[in-house]
């Protein structure tokens, strides 16, 4: 097995503090699921379904890869959005993916991926020389494969292996959507991956329509450092 998971968002003279809006919606996120809670959204659900789905999950897994996500991402989109236009774009993208699901999908499905995407092509999008730092972990028996490619130092590294790479944040938006694409032949027909492309399409539309002090004179002040 091979896993890719996010480790950090570098940007030059990038910022350190957590941004409120952000750390709210990761709070809230966590509360709920250690409250029991959950909601989906689907044919024949409620009207608030088309919010409360994206604030749950369905296990410990799927919760904190996407809250580690949100982390990684989220906290410098909110710093350069601000907490208004942050949640709006979040929300928002809950709200358009909601009823998307209630109105078309056959099936039901619940949370924060979609609004993730949508943060993390915003993120990709405003900061497009920010290097994304990436964990990469194989597991037995693919290590078997590594290490005769690369011996490992010891027995562990037979069972698993990991290494951290850097890679330019704009390499992103291209391989993100080739993954989700990819998973349609290795794991057949989901929503999720839909849900997936159509949240980065709502982070793309929202960035084209934010100010112009946002989206340019920010990113050409970054970018001098």
């Amino acid at each position: 097995m091979f896993f890719i998971v996010p480790w950090k968002l570098e940007q030059a003279n990038g910022r350190k503090n957590v941004p409120l809006a952000n750390a709210t919606l990761i709070a809230v996120n966590v509360l709920l699921w250690l409250l029991g809670r959950c909601w989906v959204v689907g044919p024949g659900t409620g009207p608030l379904s088309v919010v409360l789905y994206g604030f749950s999950h369905f296990g410990i897994w799927h919760l904190a890869l996407n809250m580690w996500a949100l982390w990684i991402f989220g906290n410098p989109v909110n710093r350069r959005l601000g907490n208004g236009f942050y949640l709006l774009m979040y929300l928002g993208t809950i709200v358009l993916l909601g009823l998307f699901a209630r109105l078309v999908l056959s099936t039901c499905m619940a949370g924060s991926s979609g609004a993730l995407f949508a943060v993390i092509a915003s993120a990709l999008i405003l900061m497009p020389s920010a290097v994304v730092r990436v964990a990469c972990v194989a597991l037995f028996p693919l290590t078997i494969v590594v290490g005769l490619l690369s011996r490992p130092r010891d027995v562990l590294h037979w069972i698993v292996r990991g290494r951290v790479v850097s890679m330019p944040a704009l390499w992103f938006l291209l391989m993100i959507p080739l993954m989700q694409l990819w998973s349609f032949f290795w794991h057949g027909w989901s929503w999720a991956p839909v849900a997936h492309l159509l949240g980065m399409i709502c982070g793309v539309v929202f960035v084209a329509m934010l100010p112009s002090q946002i989206t340019l004179g920010r990113r050409s002040a970054v970018e001098r450092f």
